[in-house]
């Protein structure tokens, strides 16, 4: 199980995430086009109150569980105890999700018209705790899911073009919606008997295991609101108008950051393993790896942002939304200090169980986005919102720095700091020579993104960063015996 690369895994968990953030951005404009405004408005608003429901049925027993299994998986009976006992924890919570969301489903009168999308829409609740996904994470076989996920969602693009054809048609486009994580998720509990044979199990061990789970179900909860707060108060506060132009940077900001953290949490059942078999020197030198890796992704990702932004939004929204590329450059650097926060947060506080210290800094965070986007939002718009969700992510990493500074070996991840904005200043001049060579918008941004990459690449090999020559030794070792 440890010769599994995590170089791999992370590779694959990027893969899936992306695959995640494609299909939908191929599948809504034609949806916009088909069921038009009002019934696409009927299917997202079913769906955020359903996401709501998702969240409580989860409970955190996910991260809980690879955090606690990753330890365990050596030992096949302790871990199939283990997995019974968060697993019926799990299914608790989820028929407690449905009593709840059955009981404003029939009591709300303003929800009488969205009760059948509710209830095709809320299938995903239940299929998700069955999915048992955390088992493949305790065992890294992220190549099961990511086979898994691109299967499922191709057979239901498919699904979306055969059967969706007409403005009526959005019942169906709601189950077609689920039908991916039904699928997926009905295979992985088939599958998932080739590691553990979960059973529902009377002996719950509560009083070891619902303290962490609800600390981490909490820190969802914050996460959760403070990241919505912004765009709530800009609508109630400014108006439509802010929120839509601030809606653009964020869907740019979330996505990046969404496939940034999909290569670091891989991380985390190998760290767990790591310490319950109390393997310092691998612990530690895998967290020096990961924040190597992520220096040399996250940096060039902040400055491409910058430099492109204009571009990023005018591609992805139209020139009607370039007030959007002011608010993109500050939650960029939100996104530096998010990442280098998730690092910590992941690979150093969950695996050492310090999840009640994540807590503090996320109630923390939230209470000062919340405080800040009061006194910012009608000053400056959208803009505040931005410089807020700055603040409270820098908020984050401090704190989070703090609690976990003694196991952070910060002179090495300065030098790789230090070498990747090196590489970052490279990038600058290669935008700014073809933004005088090169008018067209598309163009432009398509080649500055590759050849500023490759630029980067080769100044970091020339640095000899460690991340980058251990990815480039293979290929070049392949290269050369082609040759030969």
């Amino acid at each position: 199980m440890e010769k599994i690369s995590l170089k791999r895994n992370a590779s694959l968990n990027g893969i899936r995430t992306v695959i995640a953030i494609i299909f939908p951005l191929i599948t809504f404009p034609y949806a916009t086009r088909v069921l038009q405004v009002a019934n696409l408005g009927k299917v997202n608003f079913s769906s955020s109150i359903v996401n709501y429901f998702l969240l409580m049925a989860g409970l955190g027993v996910a991260t809980y569980a690879i955090r606690e299994g990753a330890g365990l998986r050596n030992d096949p009976e302790k871990l199939n105890e283990f997995g019974n006992q968060v697993f019926t924890i799990n299914l608790i919570s989820t028929v407690i999700s449905y009593l709840f969301l059955f009981t404003i489903l029939f009591t709300v009168p303003s929800l009488a018209d969205y009760r059948l999308l509710l209830i095709i829409q809320s299938l995903s609740i239940i299929f998700t705790t069955v999915g048992v996904e955390w088992i493949y994470s305790i065992y890294e076989d992220f190549l099961f899911i990511t086979l898994r996920s691109l299967v499922f969602q191709v057979f239901s693009l498919i699904l979306l073009f055969v059967l969706v054809r007409d403005t009526e048609d959005y019942y169906l486009y709601a189950l077609i919606t689920v039908i991916s994580t039904v699928g997926s998720n009905l295979i992985n509990y088939v599958h998932s008997r080739k590691y553990t044979k979960l059973r529902l199990t009377r002996q719950l061990g509560l009083k070891k295991h619902l303290k962490p789970i609800l600390i981490i179900f909490s820190n969802n909860i914050l996460s959760t609101f403070y990241v919505n707060s912004d765009i709530t108060l800009l609508g109630f506060m400014v108006g439509n108008y802010s929120v839509g132009i601030y809606s653009v940077a964020v869907k740019i900001y979330t996505t990046v950051k969404s496939v940034l953290a999909a290569v670091i949490i891989v991380a985390i059942p190998r760290l767990s393993f790591y310490l319950a078999d109390n393997r310092m020197e691998d612990y530690r030198n895998t967290v020096n790896k990961v924040f190597n890796y992520i220096s040399v992704l996250i940096l060039p990702s902040v400055v491409g942002i910058n430099l492109l932004s204009e571009e990023l939004v005018i591609i992805l929204s139209g020139a009607d939304y370039l007030e959007a590329a002011v608010s993109l450059r500050i939650l960029s650097v939100a996104l530096l200090f998010s990442i280098y926060a998730t690092v910590i947060v992941s690979l150093i506080l969950l695996p050492m169980k310090l999840e009640k210290y994540i807590l503090q800094a996320t109630l923390a965070s939230a209470i000062v986005n919340v405080g800040l986007n009061f006194v910012m939002i009608p000053a400056f718009q959208e803009k505040g919102a931005a410089v807020t969700t700055m603040i409270a992510e820098l908020l984050v990493l401090l704190m989070s720095y703090h609690y976990a500074k003694e196991h952070i070996e910060l002179k090495g991840i300065l030098k790789n700091i230090g070498a990747s904005l090196v590489g970052c200043v490279a990038l600058v001049v290669v935008a700014f020579v073809l933004r005088n060579l090169i008018a067209n918008v598309i163009l432009y941004t398509c080649v500055t993104a590759g050849l500023g990459a490759a630029v980067y690449f080769l100044i970091m090999l020339a640095l000899k960063n460690e991340a980058v020559l251990e990815v480039a030794g293979p290929l070049f070792s392949k290269l050369r015996n082609k040759k030969d």
